[in-house]
């Protein structure tokens, strides 16, 4: 009993951070409106940083490995060439199938995703991407109980943060029209729960869609509306529904405060599936042309998360 009561005061100490490497994005070539918009991705690299091995981390295809070995603490996926498209649940993805002369968009076509063995997550009409998808498995040793998973806030650099790291790395421009998607999986189901939205900035404008609706908007039903999904920006942690997502290190442990809600509740010895989508909003403001930035420049996303004791 001791030493599990051990562990689990370990628990709140666990932290896994997650980087998605080498997304290389073709900085001039974000508008929606080029027919043959495309982005490259290479491989994505996530590492796992834990306190005691407690929280750990593997690829989907690996499995959870309770040996506890370095094998648990990193995981690597392929990425994809992303073209900008749009969402509300992370199911149903749409392109864009119609403009006006002004070059507002006034029409959608959902997306069919190819299929068959060769066939990656988010790929349609053969070389396409709607979105990167990286799939993992959150779990626990035994006798550490149950975490719940907060982004982490540290006070200085965002829990999603993404950087430029080739091209001109002194150009501060990023892609602010990105988007990740934290979604938690059933292992034995493959269903799907949608947990958190993030971007690099706060989205107040309004896109090229013909409504000019401003703020967080993504595409239902083949119609432009206000997103539905929670999401959080920069380093605000209290999303749209006013819930902090983030815990904070207090001495040896991760604390919460205010109306907190998990990012990924009860991530026990059995594990979670973890998935995480990347993908450039269509219906960003954001989402257009810069014509003084013609290089292909690689950006890391990197996502923190801290196990905390129920």
């Amino acid at each position: 009993m001791k030493q599990s009561s051990k562990l689990k005061k370990e628990l709140m100490l666990a932290i896994v951070s997650l980087m998605i490497a080498a997304i290389s994005l073709t900085t001039s070539t974000y508008a929606w409106l080029v027919a043959n918009n495309k982005t490259t991705g290479t491989t994505a690299t996530i590492s796992a940083t834990t306190n005691g091995f407690i929280l750990q981390i593997a690829t989907a295809e690996n499995g959870v490995n309770h040996g506890g070995s370095q094998e648990s603490l990193v995981a690597q996926t392929n990425g994809g060439k992303i073209s900008p498209s749009s969402t509300d649940d992370l199911k149903d993805w749409y392109s864009f199938a119609g403009w006006n002369s002004h070059g507002d968009i006034t029409s959608y076509s959902k997306i069919t995703f190819d299929q068959g063995d060769d066939a990656l997550p988010g790929q349609y009409d053969d070389e396409y991407f709607a979105y990167i998808r990286s799939d993992y498995v959150l779990y626990t040793i035994l006798d550490t109980g149950e975490a719940d998973v907060y982004l982490i806030d540290d006070g200085e650099t965002p829990a999603i943060e993404v950087t430029r790291t080739s091209g001109d790395v002194n150009n501060q421009i990023l892609p602010e029209s990105l988007r990740v998607g934290i979604v938690s999986y059933d292992l034995q189901t493959g269903e799907e729960t949608l947990r958190l939205v993030y971007a690099p900035k706060n989205e107040t404008g309004k896109g090229n869609d013909v409504a000019g609706v401003n703020g967080w908007t993504g595409i239902k039903n083949g119609q432009l509306q206000l997103v539905t999904y929670p999401y959080v920006y920069e380093t605000t942690y209290v999303d749209s529904n006013g819930k902090n997502r983030a815990a904070v290190q207090s001495g040896d442990n991760f604390v919460t405060s205010g109306d907190a809600l998990p990012v990924i509740p009860n991530v026990g010895y059995d594990g979670v599936g973890l998935r995480i989508y990347i993908w450039l909003e269509g219906t960003d403001e954001q989402c257009v042309n810069n014509p003084e930035e013609e290089e292909i420049s690689q950006f890391n996303v990197t996502v923190k998360l801290a196990g905390v004791a129920p």
